[in-house]
């Protein structure tokens, strides 16, 4: 019998994998798949129908792909056909091709990260030889032991060579494969954790000088880094309750009650982490006069989006995104107003 198949491409297909690993709380092979495009084939050989899934993908995403546990693989074509009906098997695994030119910069710690992972679980449980391989461990994990730290992930693998790692299991008595998956599961499990982020936008707000507010700046900071290592719903919606903390302490930074008075227009008295009403008492003192109600508008906007986001329960990495921005945003509005450094 001839066999024949044909592709089936959407645009909404790796858009329909990611949300429904996002789903899995398998941010990890979400973020794989934000470079990668998805074909959905359909062949016939003689025993039956049979779904194939493609990922095509630009170096290092698609050699990360291509590395991933087999279960892993099974996943991301589960994600990829989980809203489509069809006749026949289902696919076990996926087809990886490499498509486009390679990419490089803080986006590609993750799929570092996991072809590092892979790779000495694969010399631990006797797939490859050290020899063989060796030397390319060696150069990632110089670029990554730099990478993480410019990136701000914590990366604390101390085999600085495959030798080094199997004489660490070796004086370790790791004696089963198991014992070695696991070690090296979770040496990695937090900073592939912190590398999701950075795939979805390696700076999603442009570094600012300090205001030299501590509480403000120094949150802030926590901001950013929950926004990069965020995956999941709650941790989306974090960044909001953080986004909230900024503003209160800009507020508090600003705001004099003697000076600005102890009762808002709404007639309501303002409280001491009442970031709204500190900063319009403020503003209407700084900035009064209808010429400057975009600038007020512009700090009720933030505030708002920041209370919205903190009461979402279902954040999405775009609402955290455009909290960060417009909390960043404000943050520095405020700043130059007060004459501080920007």
């Amino acid at each position: 019998m001839q066999h024949f198949s044909w592709m089936m491409h959407t645009d909404s297909d790796a858009e329909t994998a990611r949300a429904f690993l996002d789903s899995l709380r398998r941010g990890d092979l979400s973020a794989l798949l934000l470079h990668a495009r998805i074909e959905i084939g359909i062949t016939s050989p003689s025993y039956g129908w049979q779904m194939v899934v493609v990922v095509l993908a630009p170096q290092p995403f698609a050699d990360a792909l291509a590395k991933l546990p087999d279960y892993d693989r099974k996943r991301i074509a589960e994600a990829a056909l989980s809203k489509r009906t069809y006749d026949g098997s289902p696919a076990t695994d996926i087809v990886v091709k490499v498509v486009g030119d390679p990419m490089d910069g803080p986006a590609t710690l993750l799929p570092d990260l996991i072809l590092h992972r892979e790779m000495m679980i694969s010399i631990a449980t006797g797939q490859q030889q050290i020899q063989e391989v060796d030397d390319y461990y060696s150069a990632r994990q110089f670029r990554l032991t730099e990478g993480c730290a410019a990136a701000g992930i914590k990366y604390e693998n101390p085999h600085a060579s495959l030798w080094d790692w199997y004489n660490f299991w070796k004086a370790q008595r790791m004696d089963t494969y198991a014992d070695r998956r696991n070690y090296v599961r979770t040496l990695f499990a937090g900073p592939v954790a912190s590398a999701v982020g950075r795939v979805h936008n390696p700076s999603p707000v442009g570094e600012r000088e300090p205001t030299g507010w501590e509480r403000v700046d120094r949150s802030l900071g926590k901001a950013k880094a929950q926004f990069l290592a965020a995956s999941t719903e709650e941790e989306w919606q974090a960044v909001g309750l953080l986004g909230r903390e900024v503003l209160i302490s800009l507020g508090q930074a600003v705001y004099d009650r003697d000076t600005h008075g102890e009762t808002a227009e709404d007639g309501k008295r303002i409280g001491s982490t009442d970031a709204r009403r500190q900063l319009f008492a403020w503003l209407h003192h700084q900035m009064s006069g209808g010429d400057n109600k975009e600038v007020r508008a512009h700090i009720k906007a933030s505030i708002d989006l920041a209370v919205h986001l903190q009461h979402r329960r279902t954040a999405t990495r775009q609402l955290a995104a455009l909290c960060l921005e417009a909390t960043s945003s404000a943050v520095s509005v405020v700043a130059i107003i007060a004459g501080r450094p920007v």
